[in-house]
């Protein structure tokens, strides 16, 4: 299984490629149709173990969208009735026919029960269409394609089965009982029954969904702008035994049902006004040739530099770039924080992004009282200057007589630049006020805690944690046994990514 999964993963890797490597050309010269819709018309037939040739009947509706000439994706679904059995009559010496009594669940070719089925099913799928014909740039397109395609789906069915013979209904109830037969178990009158003696016919039901793995290949013809009829034959592999209704405990059991559809399409193929052609029936060679003729490709394109920031002008989305600034692939200016300031003109490249922060026209968020904390995130826009905050710009006030009040201490958060553990100079005055606390309460113990995200978040949160650790002991000499490090999930907290949090141990 794993094998088949692997080839089919190359195989549609192989085909978007392509299909990109045309589609890249042909959308910038040849404006085209890529969609169409259409109607389906089909036969069914069932393989499993009620596989004797039944045919039912299925409509239903495609849509498909071409990403290129040759690459599309396709999504269809049905209405309809499979039918089976498993009844293989033989004439006797009197000339009547006789069905396989007492060898329950044969598969042999001249043996069988008399066993009839219905599903009533709905499905739908999704396949990677692959046209064939539009493989080759240099071959003539031609009035008639063949594809290929595969995909996944799933599959409603609603099935009934019974056994038209008495004796194969008798030989099947004694076998396994009523529990197989969620339909019933009935006499000659249609009345319930476990009496083996009375027993006339079994009913077995299936309900459910399935997924399916549809898969197979077929032909189509167009007509003209904008109708093409076809010929598709699908099958679906189910991996389940239970769309006939006929699952028992056998050793001939088939483990699995398919089904499959012969379906008589008509598609009409819709897009823009000025699009005249199908991506379906583009002729690559003559497109070149169109191309070529009327000088659309403009070679010196791919040269040119207005701009001079090192993308042509041929793929440079943003054609003016001032001279330093720097750009994407496309040509686009970097805005690495996305305040709306490119980089070459921002003094603070990575600024708080929040909808209710406003910035300078140098990029840098607006902080009236110079506390740390931008405006629209700050809860005192008026906090004094030098006065020690909290991560919302509250001021924190501390208590002068710190070695009397140690029971219930509140300590501020630290605040680190982003993806860096260096301990930034705005944080040595808390730093300075926490030690003094700590010192007049010999007791204290303090949990220094970061947020993280992602696994590297945890190391990061865990280098800021000691940095505070060694910031404290080298400087005003608290011993490391007092500072307990830790992380948590940073969802919901604010400045999550660039917060340690001190608080008086537990």
């Amino acid at each position: 299984m794993k094998n088949i999964k692997f080839v089919l993963v190359i195989l549609s890797l192989v085909c978007f490629t392509a299909s990109q490597a045309q589609n890249s050309y042909f959308t910038k010269f040849r404006p085209a149709k890529q969609w169409s819709a259409g109607l389906q018309i089909s036969p069914t037939s069932m393989n499993g173990d009620a596989d004797d040739l039944s045919f039912g009947f299925a409509g239903g509706a495609h849509v498909k969208y071409s990403v290129s000439s040759s690459f599309g994706l396709k999504i269809s679904g049905n209405l309809g009735q499979l039918k089976g059995g498993r009844a293989d009559l033989s004439v006797g010496s009197n000339g009547n026919p006789m069905v396989n009594v007492g060898n329950l669940g044969n598969q042999a070719n001249t043996e069988g029960d008399s066993y009839e089925m219905t599903n009533n099913f709905k499905d739908v799928d999704l396949t990677a269409v692959y046209t064939l014909g539009n493989i080759s740039f240099l071959r003539p397109l031609r009035d008639v394609q063949m594809f290929m395609f595969f995909g996944v789906g799933a599959v409603w069915s609603e099935a009934e089965g019974s056994f038209t013979n008495s004796a194969d209904a008798k030989d099947y109830f004694d076998v396994y009982g009523a529990d197989y037969f969620e339909g019933g178990v009935e006499d000659a009158n249609g009345d319930p029954t476990l009496v083996l003696a009375d027993v006339e016919n079994v009913i077995t039901k299936y309900k459910g969904r399935n997924l399916t793995l549809p898969f197979g290949i077929g032909f189509k013809r167009t007509f003209g702008t904008w109708l093409d009829l076809g010929l598709e034959y699908k099958m679906r592999w189910t991996r389940s035994d239970q769309l006939d209704a006929f699952s028992f405990p056998d050793q001939r059991n088939r483990s699995m049902d398919v089904y499959s559809t012969l379906g008589l399409q008509a598609s009409v193929k819709l897009g823009k006004k000025g699009e005249e052609e199908h991506y379906d029936w583009l002729n690559p060679i003559e497109t070149i040739y169109a191309d070529l003729d009327s000088l659309k490709i403009r070679v010196d394109a791919l040269s040119q530099d207005e701009d001079n920031d090192g993308v042509s002008d041929f793929f440079d989305t943003e054609a003016d770039t001032e001279a330093g600034a720097n750009v994407y692939g496309d040509g686009s200016v970097v805005d690495s924080d996305g305040d709306g300031i490119p980089d070459h003109k921002d003094v603070e490249r990575f600024s708080v992004i929040d909808s209710n922060v406003t910035y300078d026209e140098n990029g840098k968020a607006v902080d009236t009282d110079g506390d740390g904390v931008p405006n629209g995130l700050d809860v005192d826009d008026n906090t004094v200057a030098g006065a020690l905050v909290d991560v919302n710009g509250k001021e924190i006030e501390l208590n002068n007589n710190a070695c009397c009040d140690c029971d219930n201490v509140t300590l501020p958060s630290i605040i680190f630049d982003n993806n860096s553990s260096k301990i930034s100079p705005s944080s040595f005055g808390i730093l300075y006020a926490i030690a003094e606390k700590m010192k007049g309460c010999p007791g204290l113990t303090v949990a220094a805690t970061g947020y993280t995200r992602s696994k590297s978040g945890e190391q990061l949160a865990w280098k800021r944690s000691n940095a505070i650790v060694d910031h404290l002991e080298a400087n005003y000499g608290i011993e490391r046994s007092r500072v307990t490090t830790g992380f948590e999930a940073g969802s919901g907290v604010e400045y999550s990514t660039r917060r340690i949090d001190l608080n008086q141990a537990k």
